[in-house]
């Protein structure tokens, strides 16, 4: 229910609306309004201003607090004012005065809806001590000539903002929702009201959207074979910008738990986008569903943003803005089929660039398909888990493997022999050679997974021995332990049909910026060794991190969420155990089961489970 109460805030909490009207938030935080009200008063880097009527008339401000309290704010500031008169070419007056300085503001509307002012009601002064003070009347006059005016100037503009927000609209509903040639805009964008909040203001935006009769649209053709790859485009483009969004907001953040956060609602869409090419359903939107799926993920994540000062963001209320323009697309949806939603590339742009401003690029696409290591380090992946293991760093890393994991491995003889993926590579399993094979492929597991063990110190030691059950049931249950497929003259790629490859089955469209799309099918070192991180990394950044061991079940619980995110991506961490989890999924996840505990009893997986073989 968290994660959707953000939408049943602003859809349950407004005014009486008509129909197509709509109200989305936005918050204009404490930090916005200090800033605010710092630019009007000349604050400088440091903190202070000095303003003065004449030479002899001054006050200096420093120390400025601002909290809101009821329906106004309170503005709070270290004052010292000096007051005199130029006697004979020089300032003659009393020492100056120092003290606090209290303002209360009322914020309203201005007259044109598009931005909101703030009326001065009192300014008092005050000494540290109390008591009286014969100089406070004539401090406070030279306080509210300076002070007032400047503070009936403090305003936050929000016509670039909105103006944007009606340009998305516009361009998202499209000409469907126009009948006769009116706009599908009645009403545009303003602010309907205000509401104080402890974390600063929040401004209600309102506008209202013509719907048209659903009687008369015209049902939409099947899509042909052109269509169709352009639907495939639209997906690609929303991979794109989502990419780009997530990458943006997990920079503007020091916490690797919001990172990590940030990444598993990326790798859930992406898991998401691979579902979505593979239905031929020409009456599905898929990119509408897939945009409203992410944006209720990721809504709640960058409420968690919006109290941190980010760079080039907070003045210009551009994090606002983007959560406004997703809210106002969420809400758009929520009014029915009659209004016409439509997710289209431009209209990605468009919303992209209420955060991005000018560095959005002109596509989405094509897709960058390269390693980005910038990707890797900010979302948490070691760089030097991308190479494979040579054989002398093998043979040294399972020495030390071997001490972590006791018996478990085969004997390190074996390590001076061919390496396992050489001796792989190009070969398709078949009856006559499966007991070499297996033997192969059971080797290259051991030696990949005992490496990471030796050059990672994260996983704790009481689960060092259940990596390698975990790795070798994986890929059994993914691939039977096949990096290829087809016949022995022509071997190919094992490949699922949403585009998972390999051993591992790892999706590139899901892992692209993470891993070599052509070495993941090429090399079956490369592939192991991509699948064991992916798998280190849901266990120990999600599986521990959020408590899975503290269920009923212990650490065994840690081995099937990791799985079941390994298959699923993140949001499925938990499907194991939930009461709601489709018979299809849960069957998958008691096969891996099956598998990790007859590998991790026997050594050895069911054979008969993958092959065709006697007794």
């Amino acid at each position: 229910m968290k994660r959707f109460g953000w939408l049943l805030f602003f859809l349950y909490s407004s005014n009486a609306l008509s129909a197509g009207e709509v109200e989305i938030p936005l918050l204009a935080e404490t930090t916005h309004l200090q800033s605010a009200i710092g630019r009007v008063l000349d604050f400088d880097e440091t903190g202070q201003s000095t303003i003065s009527s004449d030479p002899c008339n001054r006050i200096e401000l420093s120390d400025m607090m601002l909290v809101t309290e009821d329906d106004k704010l309170s503005v709070g500031m270290a004052l010292t004012a000096t007051t005199g008169a130029n006697v004979l070419g020089a300032c003659r007056g009393p020492r100056p005065w120092q003290g606090h300085l209290a303002l209360k503001l009322t914020p309203r509307v201005t007259a044109s809806g598009l931005a909101i002012e703030f009326v001065p009601d009192s300014i008092e002064l005050s000494r540290p001590n109390g008591g009286s003070d014969l100089l406070l009347k004539p401090v406070q006059l030279i306080a509210d000539a300076l002070l007032l005016p400047r503070m009936n100037r403090v305003q936050i503009d929000l016509a670039g903002p909105l103006n944007s927000l009606d340009e998305l609209i516009e361009q998202l509903l499209g000409p469907a929702s126009t009948q006769e040639g009116e706009q599908s805009l009645v009403q545009r964008t303003h602010i309907a009201r205000l509401q104080t909040e402890e974390a600063g203001i929040r401004a209600w935006l309102a506008f209202q959207v013509r719907a048209f009769d659903l009687a008369d649209q015209v049902p939409e053709p099947t899509l042909d074979a052109s269509e169709m790859a352009q639907w495939q485009t639209l997906e690609d483009e929303f991979d794109g910008f989502l990419t780009t969004i997530i990458s943006m907001l997990a920079r503007s953040t020091d916490s690797p738990v919001l990172r990590l956060e940030l990444l598993a609602a990326l790798l859930d869409a992406r898991y998401a986008i691979a579902e979505a090419l593979t239905l031929d359903d020409p009456s599905a939107d898929p990119v509408r569903e897939l945009f409203l799926t992410s944006w209720d993920r990721l809504r709640p994540l960058m409420g968690e943003l919006e109290g941190l000062e980010i760079p080039g963001l907070e003045v210009d209320f551009r994090l606002a803005a983007f959560m406004a323009g997703g809210d106002a697309l969420r809400a758009l949806d929520a009014l029915g089929p009659e209004y016409g939603l439509e997710i289209t590339r431009d209209g990605l742009r468009r919303l992209a660039r209420l955060l991005l401003a000018e560095a959005v690029p002109p596509s989405f696409t094509p897709l960058p398909l390269e390693v980005d290591p910038e990707f890797r380090e900010l979302f948490g992946f070691d760089d030097k888990q991308v190479s494979v293991f040579t054989t002398a760093e093998l043979s040294r890393q399972i020495a030390e493997g071997f001490r972590r994991t006791g018996s478990w491995f085969l004997p390190f003889a074996y390590a001076d022999e061919i390496p396992p993926a050489e001796a792989l590579r190009g070969v398709v399993p078949r009856l006559a050679i499966l007991d070499e094979y297996l033997d192969l492929v059971a080797r290259l597991l051991e030696q990949q997974a005992s490496a990471w063990l030796t050059e990672n110190d994260r996983l704790p030691d009481r689960l060092a021995e259940r990596l390698d059950p975990l790795v070798r049931a994986t890929a059994w249950k993914e691939s039977c332990w096949r990096q290829l497929a087809g016949s022995a003259s022509d071997p190919q790629v094992l490949r699922s049909p949403i585009g998972a490859v390999g051993m591992m089955q790892i999706n590139g469209r899901v892992w692209r910026n993470v891993y070599d799309l052509d070495r993941l099918s090429d090399e079956v070192d490369y592939n192991v060794n991509a699948g064991i991180e992916i798998l280190t990394h849901y266990l120990i950044d999600y599986a521990i991190r959020r408590g899975e061991h503290e269920q009923p079940g212990g650490d065994d619980n840690l081995i099937k969420a990791t799985y079941a995110a390994y298959n699923g991506g993140p949001s499925q961490l938990a499907r194991y155990r939930r009461e709601d989890t489709p018979a299809r999924l849960r069957a998958i996840d008691n096969e891996f089961w099956r598998h990790y505990t007859t590998i991790k009893a026997e050594e050895w997986p069911d054979i008969s489970s993958c092959y065709a073989v006697g007794n």
